[in-house]
């Protein structure tokens, strides 16, 4: 057998942690596991699953999520130590910024709920699988359907309470938060839905400043929101307004202000890549960032 698959069988039937979870769950949920990752070994040469899956119970829906194995994941890292130093001169090592270790990211999800912040519960945790439940549909996906602002509202405060509260999330994009609706959820819940934030697999604060890593979010979260907003200004500058007002962090706003500074020389460059018949995604919402930037005066 595939040893992380092994390892992965035999985290289910002992070494594992489960974060004092009702036992008829633990059990309901270690079956599910166990067929699933029995399944995998059958159709996939013994080779864990590379995106995370949804296991169904008659307890609800979970997901589990397996050490990622992407490919180009090393030259992302880089490029992401490359941003921060050009961007807010400050040079990270590559090898810090992202762990995808399992351990990792269920001792990150530990954490934030500790500081109050909605993230999965820790259902099961083995050397090679973390289960959680299922907590909906990426704010990415829902945007996608119908431009929704008090979403986008919603959002902005959620990044404002994670840094109220000293942290960091390190892959702040829209499609790392999820929203649970009522059906879904515990009656009683909001109305509009749980807002819960995933994927913790990046160390990026552990690996910069932490105003730095703070910055970096605002930087991943404005950018994604970008297209589902048509590259609004007036609505980017408010929502980025709103933000900073709330958080009255001067070191965040240093670090914006350092980028702001590098990009409008960047601008000229970038922007003759607008017209090319692909331009690069990416680089137009850096360009977006940089009018809202502008906009709120740093």
């Amino acid at each position: 057998m595939n040893p992380a698959l092994h390892g992965a069988l035999s985290g289910v039937d002992g070494g594992t942690r489960t974060d004092a979870a009702p036992s008829s769950e633990i059990m309901t949920v270690t079956l599910a596991l166990q067929i699933l990752l029995a399944q995998t070994r059958e159709a996939s040469a013994g080779r864990l699953p590379e995106h995370p899956q949804r296991l169904p119970t008659a307890l609800g829906t979970y997901v589990a999520k397996f050490p990622r194995r992407e490919s180009g994941r090393q030259w992302r890292e880089y490029v992401s130590a490359l941003v921060a130093w050009i961007l807010f001169g400050q040079r990270v090592s590559a090898r810090q910024l992202r762990t995808g270790d399992i351990r990792h990211e269920a001792n990150r999800l530990r954490e934030l709920a500790a500081a109050g912040i909605r993230v999965p519960r820790v259902v099961l945790e083995t050397p090679d699988a973390l289960v959680m439940p299922y907590c909906g549909e990426s704010v990415d996906t829902l945007l996608r359907r119908q431009l929704d602002e008090a979403l986008l509202h919603r959002v902005v405060a959620a990044l404002r309470q994670l840094h109220q509260v000293g942290q960091w999330h390190g892959a702040a994009q829209l499609r790392n938060m999820t929203v649970l609706f009522p059906d879904e959820a515990a009656p009683g819940d909001n109305p509009h839905g749980l807002l819960y934030r995933i994927d913790f697999e990046e160390n990026t604060g552990n690996a910069m400043p932490l105003a730095l890593a703070q910055a970096y979010d605002v930087l991943l979260c404005f950018n994604s929101l970008a297209p589902h907003i048509g590259h609004d200004v007036a609505l980017g500058t408010h929502l980025l307004t709103t933000y900073l007002q709330s958080i009255n962090n001067q070191a965040i706003i240093t670090y914006l202000k350092r980028a702001y500074r590098v990009l409008c020389r960047l601008q000229g460059i970038f922007s003759k890549h607008l017209y090319c018949d692909n331009p690069n995604q990416d680089i137009k919402n850096t360009l977006y960032f940089t009018q809202l930037l502008k906009q709120i005066s740093l």
